[in-house]
């Protein structure tokens, strides 16, 4: 009985092991957009001005956590509304 692994446990990993994959995909972004920005801009748009290529890098980098909160608050409500249908699907049994 201990080898079968119950529904409940199977969906939680799941849940857990795509919030993870989420958060490294978010952390990996964050690592490489602002810098990969910063040298580009500096010298194919920028012609070698750094302030504004600093200011383009501040700016993706901005713009990837403003998409993390995003996607966050989504799945979160994604998962209140899952739960609240489930609630209502148990009480609804109850009676």
């Amino acid at each position: 009985m201990s080898d079968q692994v119950t529904p409940a446990k199977a969906s939680e990993q799941a849940a857990s092991r795509a919030a993870l994959m989420k958060l490294l995909f978010f952390a990996a972004t964050l690592a490489i957009l602002p810098i990969s920005s910063y040298f580009l801009t500096e010298k194919y748009v920028w012609s070698g001005n750094s302030n504004y290529a600093a200011i383009t890098a501040i700016c993706a980098a901005n713009v990837v956590l403003i998409a993390y909160i995003v996607v966050s608050l989504m799945e979160d409500k994604q998962s209140f509304k899952e739960a609240e249908e489930k609630k209502l699907s148990e009480t609804k049994k109850e009676r």
